[in-house]
């Protein structure tokens, strides 16, 4: 059903929230450490975890995620007994007979005696590009059900120049080999506990990537199933979802024994995939602060040596303690009722203007706790100073339900609380099952995206060649082609040579590399040039995005897991929280981002954008979610230029830079972009002080066939620390195609304007003939003169709206390709048939150089606005359709690789009406600047 404005519903949540007036190798890519260094308090904002805050804003527009929808990773595990990832609904998911299937009844395992395989041999050297492989043949005893195989090795690890081998088990089918079950270990030994068919050929494969040889020993054990196995209706998974603290919040369950081990409940023995759980759908069950228990203070006074600020917190056993202060050189420690040190934090970093620190411990015992606040190093430093502090207890995590809903606040919350969680333990492993069974996770689980924080490390100038050295690139357009969206970890390879590892190569994903929390790119991140697609031996680039990862002295704070084998019964409370930073980190914040921005498509965006139900989602959707993200994005080059590390951001006027992708992701810009129909006119205000400001401001449009024209305009400053700024604001305008994205669900620009003084204007005319339609208009923050992130700075602009039936035009453009090597030749040829006579000019990159001498229909060539104007001999007739070609060269140095934005381009009927782009006549092309 919809409204008369194409809505896929009627009264719409952001309309609820208004009127109710609500407040508004395989390797993961993380590095840890075992205190925390981020924000996160009681009442005053100010205090929150950056990331809860940065969401708070698309919360308060009524989006925190569904019960009811899914998203899922592919990790270490979950830590299903920490309150912000439980509980477990107890549902667990298998393959059987090739089916994905959830278990009613357990089968008892009755080991085969004296039937089993054994295997031996040497292998390597290998290379990332050359992996080498072993085969073992062999077929299984007619009553077995189920083999248990391990494999061993020497050499025994990488760290110690040794080996790090990988076991994979296929079976035999009329069509060839197809891969069952693998074990993609870090360390050793591999093992597989998988299913198979009796009587049946199957073959182990070893697999090596390093330049070293290993001897390798295969040991396999078979068993039999006794029982009766009877499936569950996936009906069960979503049987008692809700809120409050009993409603599940991990829904599923599914290990294919691939890396971390074979357990049937979801724990965790490494802590990386509950860090990254907790990051994108954390409840913040076990932070959610008591109000009556919190002390601020803003002392704003100078700790000399041996000074020390004390606060007391009554606490009650189950639930927990924080401090959370700002300052300079100042540590906080935090000791329970007997006086022992539970947890210290310190500041180090110099990511901020002023820097947080926060420690926090649960409550075992009841009584007073103490935060104690002192100089940094104690004797070793003069002073520190304690800008301010807030301390408090937590509720009793059993009593909460924390952010699901809304009441009270949590320290740590995910980005996307209330949607419900998916857990697949192991790497590539359940990666590969998910892309065979993806339509039936999708089906069973509604599941909306996929977290991927783990990659191969390549090695080549292009890093992992794509589908063509693994299927993992292959596997990722599978599951897109289910209709869930991955979002993948560019890795910490810190080198734009290397590009992106394997799953974030693939250009069906989001592919994240990470920031601090003033959105400086880390020196960590990977960049740079993907990989070769698997599809068209194309090249195309990676990353797509930015979001915060943490500096190294600078972490993330998220769940921390217990002890994945021993019960909850004999280890301390599992409710505590840890520091980590990488594109680990960075990568969950963006599948809590895509949760988001695909809940308010399914319920709030105009009929022509919207989601459809999970179980009939496909890969246009997906493309559809992937570009709200990616174009909603802001760039940094500026805005953040103190804070970069290793690599400065760009400036790509609304194209993808090679260390940032498209930008810093915006969530709120994003939801608002699908849910968020335009005025004629409206306020539009971007600041510098994150993350309570705007990067961008967003919304829709609907026309057709006509001219679509939006301008923004620069009005006032204001914030404590306007007196800093030097000029009027940078701001760019962008109108993208909502319904119909560049290719892999790239922003498909289809107008856009430098705003360089704070004002610019973006018009595009629709073809004659087209239906009504749905555009994004994005004005985005690029530089203040004067002032940087961090600082309270905001400028207040005029964003306005028009639509003009009274002028279109139909184009086209074609040329030699998408992808071009250094000082290539590139034959251009553009079509224009305006209602009016018209002038036409081409838009090209201003790093490629016009051939002027071969292109007769070229007038002149001017460089303007970051770009070269490419303006033509005759004019084009009304009514009439005017052809136009000329040559441009691909610049030819490597620093030059890249992807290149052409086009719109655009067509002047009159002085009155200015140059109006030309729809459908944007492109995206590569160039690698060396030879391949």
């Amino acid at each position: 059903m919809t409204d008369s404005d194409g809505h896929s519903g009627g009264f719409s949540r952001r309309d609820l929230i208004k009127t109710t007036g609500a407040v508004a190798g395989a390797g993961l890519f993380g590095f840890g450490a075992s205190s925390a260094a981020a924000a996160g308090t009681g009442l005053d904002s100010t205090f929150f975890n950056w990331r809860a805050r940065e969401a708070s804003q698309v919360w308060d527009r009524g989006y925190r995620g569904r019960p009811d929808r899914t998203i899922a990773l592919t990790d270490s595990g979950v830590e299903a007994r920490h309150p912000d990832l439980g509980p477990w609904n107890g549902v667990r998911v298998t393959v059987r007979d090739g089916e994905l299937v959830i278990p009613k009844n357990e089968q008892e395992r009755v080991e085969l005696a004296g039937e089993g395989e054994s295997f031996s041999g040497t292998i390597g050297p290998g290379t990332f590009a050359n992996p080498v492989t072993k085969v073992h043949e062999f077929t299984t005893p007619t009553d077995a059900e189920g083999i248990d195989a391990t494999m061993t090795w020497t050499p025994a690890d990488v760290e110690g120049n040794g080996e790090d081998l990988e076991l994979y088990l296929e079976k035999q089918t009329s069509s060839g080999w197809e891969r069952v079950a693998a074990s993609t270990n870090g360390t050793q030994p591999e093992n597989i506990d998988n299913y198979v068919k009796s009587g049946h050929t199957y073959r182990f494969v070893v697999e090596t990537w390093l330049n070293v040889t290993a001897d390798y020993d295969i040991t396999a054990d078979y068993y039999a199933l006794e029982g009766q196995f009877e499936a569950a209706d996936p009906s069960v998974i979503f049987e008692d979802i809700g809120t409050g603290p009993n409603a599940p919040k991990t829904v599923g369950w599914f290990d294919a024994g691939s890396r971390y081990g074979l357990r049937k409940k979801p724990r965790d023995p490494n802590g990386h995939g509950s860090h990254c759980s907790s990051i994108m759908a954390g409840s913040g069950r076990a932070s959610a602060i008591d109000p009556s228990t919190v002390t601020t203070e803003e002392p704003g006074e100078v700790l000399a040596i041996g000074d020390t600020r004390q606060y007391e917190v009554s606490a009650t056993a189950g639930t927990g303690v924080f401090g959370s202060a700002y300052g300079e050189a100042i540590e906080l420690i935090l000791e329970g009722p007997d006086g022992q040190e539970l947890d210290s934090a310190e500041v180090t970093s110099d990511s901020g203007l002023t820097d947080n620190v926060v420690v926090e411990a649960p409550a075992e015992t009841t009584g007073t706790y103490t935060v104690i606040a002192r100089a940094t190093g104690g004797e070793l430093v003069s002073s520190g100073k304690l800008e301010s502090i807030s301390v408090g207890a937590f509720a009793d995590p059993a009593s909460t339900d924390g952010d699901r809903v809304g009441d009270p606040v949590g320290l740590h919350t995910g980005v996307a609380p209330n949607q419900n969680i998916v857990g697949m333990q192991g790497l590539s492993g359940p990666t590969g099952q998910l892309a065979e069974h993806a339509d039936s996770f999708a089906d069973m689980f509604n599941m909306r995206a996929v977290n991927m924080s783990w990659g191969y490390v390549g090695g080549l100038p292009l890093g992992s060649v794509g589908g063509i050295l693994d299927s993992i690139p292959a596997g990722i357009k599978d599951i897109a082609e289910a209709g869930i969206l991955t979002c993948a970890a560019a890795g910490n390879a810190a080198t734009p040579a290397n590009g992106n590892g394997s799953p974030a190569i693939a250009d069906e994903c989001i592919s994240v590399c990470a920031t601090g929390p003033l959105d400086g790119l880390t020196a960590y991140s990977s960049g740079g040039l993907g990989a070769l697609d698997e599809d068209e031996l194309d090249q195309y680039m990676k990353p797509d995005v930015s979001a915060p990862g943490g500096y190294i002295d600078d972490l993330v704070n998220a769940a921390l897991a217990g002890d994945a084998d021993t019960s909850e019964s004999n280890q301390p409370p599992i409710r505590d929280y840890t520091g980590k930073a990488g594109t680990s980190m960075a990568t969950p914040f963006t599948t809590g981002v895509a949760a988001l921005v695909s809940q308010a498509m399914e319920e709030d965006a105009p009929a022509s954008i919207a989601l459809p139900h999970p179980d009939e989602t496909g890969l246009d959707d997906v493309y559809r979610l992937k570009q709200a993200i990616l174009a909603t994005a802001s760039e940094t080059a500026f805005t953040a230029a103190p804070y970069h590390r290793a690599h400065p951001a760009t400036y790509e006027f609304g194209g993808r830079d090679p260390y940032e992708g498209f930008g810093r992701v915006n969530p709120a810009a994003a939801v608002d972009a699908v849910t968020r129909e335009l005025p004629s006119s409206s306020d539009a205000v971007l600041g510098l002080n994150l993350p309570d400001d705007q990067r961008a401001v967003a919304g829709y449009v609907q026309a057709g066939p006509g001219t679509v024209e939006a301008s923004v305009s620069f009005d006032y400053y204001s914030g404590g620390n306007k007196g800093m700024t030097k000029g009027d604001p940078h701001v760019d305008l962008f109108v993208y195609d909502a319904e119909n994205p560049a290719q892999h669900g790239e922003p498909n620009i289809v107008a856009r304007a430098q705003g360089l003084q704070g004002d610019a204007s973006a018009t595009v005319s629709l073809p004659r003939d087209s239906e009504k339609r749905t555009f994004y208009v994005v004005a985005k923050l690029v530089n203040v003169p004067g002032a940087t992130n961090g600082y309270d700075v905001q400028a207040h602009c005029t964003l306005d709206v028009s639509v003009d039936p009274g002028f279109f035009v139909d184009g086209t453009r074609s040329d030699d390709g998408s992808a071009f090597t250094g000082g290539q030749t590139d034959q251009i040829t553009v079509t224009a048939n305006p209602s009016e006579d018209s002038q036409v000019r081409d838009v090209i990159p201003a790093a490629w150089t016009v051939l002027t001498e071969y292109s007769d229909d070229v007038d002149r060539v001017e460089e303007a606005d970051g770009v070269k104007y490419v303006y033509f001999t005759e004019t084009a007739t009304a009514d009439t359709e005017t052809s136009y070609t000329y040559f441009a060269e691909a610049p030819d140095n490597v620093s030059a690789s890249d992807a290149y934005q052409f086009g719109p381009q655009e067509v002047k009927p009159s002085e009155a009406r200015g140059w109006v782009a030309v729809s459908g006549t944007g492109e995206t092309n590569y160039v690698v600047a060396q030879s391949t």
